[in-house]
Order: C-alpha cells, then structure tokens, then sequence
C-alpha cells in the first residue's frame, strides 16, 4: 500500500480516472503525437488528448530509502525514476527489486495499488520488473 492515501483534484482527474481502470494515462498532443508527463499542465486550448500509455519503460535512476518504524524495526522504499517507453519520465516506488542490485535500465512494468482503505483514496501506479515478452 502507498505511504498516504492519494486524493484526485481536478487537474489530476483524468489520471486517476485511468488508475482505477488499470490504465496508466498520459496526455498526448493531438497535432505532434507527442506524449506529455501527467503532471504537465494543459491549458484549456491546448489541443491535447488522454491515451493509455503501455505502461512499460526502464529505470532511470534510483535510491534505497531507510525508514525507521515507531516499534523500531526498519524497512527499506526503493524509489526511483523510470522512463516511459512513451517518452516522459515518471518517478514512483519500485517493487519485487533487490535494493542491492544495479537496476540501470531494468525493463519495469507498471502495477496499481490503492493509496489508502476509503473510496476517495485513489489507485495510485507503482513499477515492478517486466515480465518475459
């Protein structure tokens, strides 16, 4: 589960309205076919439609996160930068990965979790290695 349950805005609607659907959206622009980060803000003219993205890419960058729990045990986030097949980056949680690998450019695939236990919480995406092809 997400470290804080997410809730949509109204810039982050249409994201979210894919989450729930398992999609991983992404703007695009209708006259370059150019795909945008999520958080790119549109203006109300800009000829831009949502589209669902593969959902694959390769890491980036990455950094293993310590963090100390109030009973004091310990785990560790693995965080990192993931690069989209589409083009943009997207920074997120790496799951199922060794936090002592080289994971420069692991082929990841996105998975959805819900950020919290209440209907407003939103499915937020997370990456994971790719399967086989």
């Amino acid at each position: 589960m997400a470290l804080v349950p997410v809730v949509r805005d109204h810039a982050s609607a249409a994201f979210f309205d894919g989450t729930r659907q398992g999609e991983f959206r992404l703007p695009r622009r209708r006259d370059t076919g150019e795909h945008l980060s999520p958080h790119t803000p549109i203006a109300a003219d800009d000829d831009v439609e949502q589209v669902a993205a593969r959902g694959t890419g390769r890491v980036v960058s990455w950094s293993v996160v310590h963090h100390k729990l109030p009973d004091g045990g310990a785990f560790r986030l693995i965080v990192g930068i993931v690069e989209l097949d589409e083009g943009p980056w997207w920074w997120t949680r790496l799951d199922g990965v060794d936090p002592d690998a080289d994971l420069g450019d692991l082929r990841v695939q996105v998975a959805f979790e819900p950020s919290g236990p209440d209907p407003e919480h939103e499915v937020v995406p997370y990456f994971r290695p790719a399967g086989p092809n």
